[in-house]
């Protein structure tokens, strides 16, 4: 078997060799069609696959909310200029106590111009106002020191977590100060992570700080009354709505949980929660609840909240028939450079099937010599999409694309795992294989039925 395919490989490179300029613009025409199609199917790869330190998004949801009063017009739950976002009570007396969350946790983004504690060094930065469980979430990179803790977290300590990026800035401090802040606070730097790209934009900042430090506008913790008991849960009330605030909501669900199993576990809480808070404050509320999976989020083209295999490939839909069109175009005229191939290899067909060679097998040879130029296409055509995107990674089109416009230093630092992973792979040869079938396989079996007699009679 290995002989045999060393040899179909001898025979597929003496053919390049015999026809260098067929074979030179082969691969270039392949090269452009596979690094059209690629640059799509990179962009969705950083976008919807697990890559760190956002290593989790398959299993991640995004939580927004509506808490609508029957005195206020009806909103569309996928009006996202309307969507509303939940406080700490939300996240602790109910996601955090769900059976199918492993970890709930809330972010705030925010500007801020920080200095070192000598003033000598100053930048603007990004702030992440998260939780400790923000660092479960997310894999970050700590080049030294750790994550602030629970214990810090909740008595409000001034202790940060900064990117190596932004300490190189600040002239490698301890301590940093925001000065536009009434009491200049200053933040003791606990831990320092690598950089992470601003194409993760989940992750993406100069600065993590706990959202419980009152320096940038603590938010509360509304008091709790006693509690409701709900089938072993509790949901607590306080005015008006207690689970509405700042807080956008990210929770990752437990291995083998789906979103379906989140929403049936906490409907019936909801139903309490909208009976208990209406009663309470005299008039009817509905709290709808939007769930997000991280395709959804991002690649949202239908704007419905189901996520059955259906509608994620409705999702895909747009971008599969780009690529394919992508494809198919070149096809057609590399198509044209095969028929011409076998135009002038008629003679050579027509002997071996004298001799006894079936149209079966000339045809799959014809085929597998095509694959190899069309995978030498495809290399050099995954290089140029590499190429591509990294000439692009700074323009605003690109920043954009990931919305990046939550950093104050877009920062497009692309790894080896955003363009090569198993699923990208798959994709790349899957392109690969269709134009080599489109491009060879119809021209190639056209020549091949023509009679022997006329076959042999081509270079009379």
């Amino acid at each position: 078997m290995i002989s045999k395919f060393l040899l179909f490989l001898r025979h597929a490179f003496a053919l390049i060799r015999e026809d260098k300029l067929f074979s030179a613009i082969y691969v270039a025409g392949t090269a452009v069609a596979i690094a059209s199609a690629m640059v799509i199917a990179i962009i969705i790869n950083i976008i919807l696959a697990d890559i760190p330190p956002e290593s989790n998004r398959s299993r991640t949801l995004y939580l927004g909310a509506f808490f609508d009063l029957e005195s206020t017009p009806e909103r569309s739950p996928t009006s996202d200029y309307a969507t509303q976002n939940y406080s700490t009570l939300a996240l602790d007396s109910c996601f955090r106590q769900l059976k199918c969350v492993e970890v709930a946790t809330g972010v705030m983004s925010t500007f801020e111009f920080v200095c070192s504690e000598d003033r000598q060094h100053m930048s603007n930065a990004s702030v992440m106002r998260c939780d400790p469980d923000f660092f479960r979430l997310y894999d970050l990179d700590f080049l030294s020191g750790r994550p602030f803790s629970e214990k810090e977290f909740r008595e409000g300590e001034r202790v940060c977590v900064v990117s190596d990026r932004l300490l190189k800035r600040l002239g490698g401090v301890k301590h940093f100060i925001i000065p536009h802040h009434e009491d200049c606070p200053t933040f003791r730097i606990v831990g320092v992570i690598k950089a992470v790209s601003g194409v993760m934009v989940n992750s993406a900042a100069d600065i993590y700080v706990p959202y419980m430090e009152s320096s940038f506008g603590k938010i509360p913790t509304p008091e709790l009354p006693s509690p409701v008991k709900i089938e072993g849960d509790s949901i607590f009330l306080s005015s008006p709505i207690s689970y509405k605030s700042h807080l956008r909501v990210r929770i990752l669900l437990r291995k083998g949980c789906s979103r379906q199993d989140f929403i049936d576990e906490i409907e019936p809480l909801r139903r309490h929660y909208n009976a208990m808070t209406s009663a309470k404050i005299g008039e009817k509320m509905e709290w709808t609840i939007i769930a997000h999976t991280n395709m959804k989020e991002f690649m949202n083209f239908t704007r419905n909240d189901n996520d059955d295999l259906k509608t994620r490939a409705t999702d895909l839909l747009p971008p599969t028939i780009l690529i394919l069109l992508f494809l198919f175009l070149p096809a057609i005229n590399l198509s044209g450079l095969v028929s011409n191939r076998m135009e002038a290899r008629r003679a050579e067909m027509g002997i071996r099937k004298a001799f006894g060679a079936k149209q079966r097998t000339l045809l799959n040879e014809v085929v597998n010599e095509n694959l190899v130029l069309t995978l030498l296409g495809g290399i050099v055509g995954w290089l140029l999409s590499w190429l591509f995107i990294m000439a692009v990674s700074n323009s605003d089109i690109f920043h954009s694309m990931f919305r990046g416009e939550h950093l104050v230093d877009f920062n497009p630092s692309l790894d080896f795992q955003m363009f090569f992973t198993p699923t990208l792979f798959l994709v790349a040869f899957l392109c690969c294989a269709v134009l080599n079938l489109m491009a060879a396989l119809i021209p190639a079996w056209h020549s091949l039925r023509k009679p022997i007699v006329e076959s042999l009679n081509q270079k009379r």
